[in-house]
């Protein structure tokens, strides 16, 4: 009877420890974006969008995760992660706590042309610079 409980014990906890929800590292240059098939390649303005069920779709641009989002119905429970412009840190950040910045300086692959920052401090430099306000991922188009 210890024996069988144990093995089920095991089973449980390598079916659930599969099904993690986490970022998935984007392996550059080798990856395509899961909304417009272009390898990704620029780890300034990569996504990824782990959904409910733990799949992670990763995307070239921020452009193409919103698209993505609104075109798959997407919408709910996923995971948001932008790259940091700057890659301070570890680099990666939740999009909904990212502050965004856009404009043509940036040039991001798919021309939304957004780079995302972990703070308001972090952006504030090229924010007065190019004389453009901050943004929130629910501001984004």
């Amino acid at each position: 009877m210890r024996l069988v409980l144990s093995a089920l014990m095991f089973i449980a906890l390598a079916v659930f420890s599969s099904c993690s929800r986490e970022y998935e590292p984007i392996d550059y240059g080798k990856e395509a974006c899961a909304h417009c098939k272009m390898t990704i390649v620029d780890d300034r303005f990569a996504a990824e969008l782990v959904d409910a069920k733990g799949r992670a779709f990763k995307f070239d641009d921020v452009t193409c995760m919103k698209h993505f989002i609104s075109e798959q119905n997407k919408a709910g429970d996923n995971l948001l992660y932008v790259e940091d412009f700057l890659k301070k840190d570890v680099g990666i950040i939740d999009a909904g706590s990212a502050v965004y910045l856009q404009h043509e300086f940036f040039a991001s692959p798919m021309n939304g042309n957004y780079a995302a920052f972990k703070t308001i401090a972090d952006a504030q430099a090229l924010k007065d610079s190019l004389g453009i306000n901050t943004m929130k991922w629910e501001e984004l188009k």
